[in-house]
């Protein structure tokens, strides 16, 4: 672990610096205990001889210390006659790796270790008994200098590591849906979009170099589109085959390829243009839209570099969202060339359709409708029914502000960062808090969004809601409707606003009902709106039918008293029950 969060020339400097304040050899091992990286020796017994543990060995015996902070144990390691201190590294509870210290003296050597030692020190027995003798001796206590300098070292690499671990969940909080994702909202044209992704990519990864091939699925071929701070002749080079690039079909099969040295990695297909580049390391990341490959993504250094996993996560983000600008670009600029708009925008909003309508995950104890009727081809509503990342059942109705296009991009972005920032956070309140931030750095300030997301867990039988200025969900009980009126202002505003959840105790039999504000204002030639009590009159009458036919019904009743008036908003509605015999075990809080 310590070799994926902390860079190697950082530990050199920290041994080092450790092993000239201390007088001591220090060493770090990785959590298998195999050597990262070793000091210069201190003392003349180690100079003479070389010799230095290659490892730890597995499951070694932890002496416990006095101390008031982790690690609270040490291991005493004898190597081949010469004693060292090991305390274990310990991050986010795991452990990480090892820093010992030494070397230390005990007992006398056997006469096979004084054989050794004189052979590898090819120096007289005298002078390898005299420098064996010049060691501190080995004490045990935890006051003892060389306990005390373990202990030291493992807890800064901790914290180090601690460091690490936060930066890398900022940066796939922000990077995930930051720069990339702001294109969905802004220029639509594709060369600038692509130009925009290889600069912001190799900014965000800190890069020298990043290229982008997108990939014709008739041609089998990948064609260089966009380049950052390569030289113009790159994009005059020629497509590159699918099927003769190994690196380019892991990428685009959904792999994530990492490559440490250009020159020598036999996957390579051009490595002497590699070194004439400056290229040493390269990370590759296939570009995919539900499910079908789009490109492929590389970033590039001039120096041999392990990827740390914050960096890999974040090229798979940076990817993901690149392939839905892209795909959103090339959809925009299909339409607006074509003769053929409304057939087109059709076509979005049939592809639109079916995102909101993805069949949701089963889950045990709860059964679930949706409808989603936008006014045009393409609507500013969504609605999703998801998974959380603690297991409970998730749904969510919301209405971005406008209409058509731009309001179905910002939609589909909105939608993607709740996702993508679901996967990791279970907390309603935080979710919403992390997104309103995203949302306000992506929008101008008359953009924004309305939002209701309610988790279910059904196993014990309790709702929890975060309503972001949308309309209140409407809860049916035992024939009776309540609003559940607890909420916050709309996203979109405020960057610092804290957004709450609120619990409510569910029976089974329950029907929790999410809608749009299309469901209430949908107006008559009279002028007269359908209401909210017209629409809680209408879940009291049919909510005892089959989930799917209440939301037929309560349609019906709005387009029955609409009559032929042009329906003005989207039609946006989510449906939960709790079923009367839950056996549900998803959730474990």
């Amino acid at each position: 672990m310590l070799r994926e969060l902390v860079d190697p020339s950082l530990l050199e400097d920290f041994v080092h610096g450790l092993s000239r304040t201390s007088r001591l050899r220090v060493c770090v091992y990785d959590s298998h205990g195999g050597l990262i990286v070793a000091a210069a020796p201190t003392q003349d017994f180690a100079r003479l001889t070389g010799w230095v543990p290659g490892t730890i060995p597995p499951g070694p015996t932890l002496t416990p210390v006095p101390a008031h902070d982790p690690p609270g144990a040490v291991a005493f390691l004898r190597d081949r006659g010469v004693w060292y201190v090991a305390a274990p590294v310990y991050i986010e509870d795991q452990q990480a790796g090892w820093v010992s210290v030494g070397e230390f003296r005990e007992e006398s050597l056997s006469g096979a270790d004084w054989h050794a030692a004189a052979v590898a020190a090819q120096k007289d027995m005298t002078d390898v008994i005299r420098a064996w003798e010049q060691l501190p001796v080995l004490e045990r206590r935890g006051s003892a200098h060389g306990v005390v300098t373990a202990r030291w070292g493992a807890r800064l690499l901790a914290e180090w590591g601690r460091r690490e671990l936060r930066l890398a969940a900022a940066t796939e909080e922000t990077a995930l849906v930051g720069d990339i994702a702001e294109l969905l909202t802004g220029k639509l044209e594709l060369p600038a979009i692509l130009q925009q992704i290889v600069a912001q990519t190799a900014r965000v990864m800190r890069c020298q170099f990043c290229s982008l091939r997108l990939y014709d699925p008739q041609t089998d071929e990948l064609t260089i589109k966009a380049v950052y701070n390569l030289p113009d002749r790159y994009l005059t080079k020629g497509p590159v085959r699918r099927s003769q690039s190994t690196i380019d079909d892991e990428a685009l099969a959904g792999k994530l390829v990492y490559v440490e040295d250009a020159a020598t990695d036999p996957r390579i297909q051009y490595p002497e243009e590699m070194r004439q580049e400056g290229i040493v390391s390269l990370l590759t990341a296939g570009l995919r839209y539900r499910g079908n490959p789009i490109g492929v993504i590389r970033v590039y250094t001039d120096r041999r570099q392990r990827f740390r996993a914050s960096q890999r996560n974040l090229l798979r983000a940076v990817a993901h969202q690149a392939a839905i600008a892209i795909v959103h670009a090339r959809m925009i600029a299909d339409r607006l060339r074509s003769a053929e708009t409304e057939r087109q925008l059709a076509l979005a909003g049939d592809i639109q359709a079916r995102m909101m309508l993805t069949p949701p995950p089963r889950h045990a104890g709860l059964e679930t409708a949706s409808v989603y009727q936008p006014t045009s081809h393409l609507g500013g509503d969504f609605c999703d029914v998801f998974e959380l990342c603690d297991g409970r059942l998730a749904a969510v109705v919301a209405d971005v502000v406008g209409k058509g296009i731009p309001a179905s991009i910002l939609s589909a972005s909105i939608r993607g960062s709740l996702r993508a920032t679901a996967d990791c956070c279970g907390d309603l309140g935080e979710l919403l808090t992390r997104l309103n931030r995203q949302v306000c750095r992506e929008t101008r300030p008359s953009e924004f969004a309305t939002l209701l997301l309610v988790a279910v867990d059904a196993a014990h039988r309790t709702l929890s809601y975060c309503n972001a200025g949308h309309e209140p969900p409407l809860l049916l009980r035992d024939g009776q409707v309540q609003r559940l009126v607890e909420g916050d202002i709309v996203l979109g505003l405020f960057p610092n606003e804290t957004y709450r959840a609120h619990q409510v105790a569910l029976r089974p039999g329950d029907l929790l009902l999410l809608y749009s504000d299309g469901a209430i204002d949908a107006m008559n030639f009279a002028g007269e709106q359908f209401s909210r009590e017209r629409l809680m009159e209408s879940l009291r009458q049919y909510g005892g039918l089959a989930i799917k036919q209440v939301l037929h019904n309560l349609v019906w009743d709005i387009r029955r008293f609409v009559g032929l008036a042009e329906q003005a908003d989207d039609l946006t509605m989510i449906a939960v029950r709790v079923l009367v015999e839950s056996q549900s075990t998803a959730y474990r809080p």
